[in-house]
């Protein structure tokens, strides 16, 4: 299983309150920490952690803070030799609140320097991967010209559409698996959900991206689970329950579970249960990558629990 992932890279300090601060209010904390992040690198975590030989596409700044997060892929078995560095390491800053709710501020400094010239300095690695996994964390011409490689390669992609910004057309015909959360979704379809039963609304929000062109659409629903519509069908995917704590990166645990079933050859549906699963233990524990599960604790989750 090789999967690459082309993403961002980012230092992220947490702290935990009661609740969430409104404009101009101070909230005291009662715990913090300083952690790898961003979703490039939380992806290509989980996909490790999972079993899946990970090469990451990336960039860290010239400061200690890009050593912290080099050093973390490394120890967590990834290839890191197209891990540039130049400038200031991306921080980002999280507010979670005792429900699991959070509020996040990204500065993506060294992320957003990516030159073309040095994804094609990896071409040869995602032509050899057996998925191209890519956020919008990371400049355009970047993530356009991984695609463009893996397009050319045979090589599936899937797409995170996260932070959600205007991509090219060609992304549509690009990408093979679109996974959008609910407000990814409405950025992209312009479908407000309005109150809607979530199957309601997402079967309009995924026939929406499918008329632009997209294949196959997955839109994550937290603790609703996930829609499924494209070339095999739709489905509202059930979620797996749990006691949520923090919500960070169940979504990126989601995307990395799903593609490594997809590149252990599990069936769809399979693999859309197992990024529920993956999703729903990192939401039942604190941080983001400390939160993510390994193969042993999602083979558990999926024997002992029914969706």
């Amino acid at each position: 299983m090789k999967i690459t992932v082309l993403g961002d890279l980012l230092y992220d300090c947490f702290i935990w309150a009661p609740r969430l601060p409104r404009m101009g209010e101070t909230v005291t904390g009662d715990r913090n920490g300083f952690y790898a992040g961003g979703k490039g690198g939380n992806q290509a975590v989980q996909c490790a952690r999972l079993g899946a030989e990970v090469s990451m596409i990336g960039k860290v700044g010239v400061d200690s803070r890009g050593d912290f997060l080099l050093e973390n892929l490394r120890r967590e078995g990834i290839r890191t030799e197209y891990v540039f560095r130049e400038g200031e390491t991306g921080t980002c800053c999280v507010h979670v609140d005792h429900a699991g709710h959070n509020a996040i501020i990204v500065a993506p400094l060294a992320n957003e320097t990516m030159r073309v010239e040095e994804v094609r300095r990896a071409e040869a690695q995602i032509a050899a991967s057996d998925i191209l996994l890519v956020q919008l964390q990371v400049n355009e011409e970047a993530v356009s010209e991984a695609l463009k490689i893996a397009a050319q390669a045979g090589v599936r992609t899937v797409l995170n559409p996260a932070p959600a910004r205007a991509v090219p057309e060609s992304y549509f015909d690009l990408v093979e698996f679109w996974t959008p959360n609910e407000t990814e979704a409405e950025f992209f379809t312009g479908c407000a959900q309005n109150g809607q039963a979530p199957e309601v609304w997402c079967r309009t929000a995924a026939e929406c991206l499918r008329s632009k062109g997209a294949r196959n659409v997955i839109i994550t629903l937290g603790e609703h689970g996930c829609f499924y519509s494209g070339a095999e069908g739709e489905a509202l995917v059930p979620p797996y329950p749990v006691n949520a704590v923090d919500s960070t990166a169940a979504g990126d645990s989601f995307n990395a579970a799903f593609c490594v079933a997809l590149a252990e050859g599990r069936p769809l549906t399979e693999a859309l249960l197992r990024g529920n699963a993956a999703g729903a233990l990192t939401a039942s524990r604190h941080g983001s990558q400390p939160s993510m599960p390994d193969w042993q604790a999602l083979e558990t989750m999926m024997r002992r629990k029914e969706p």
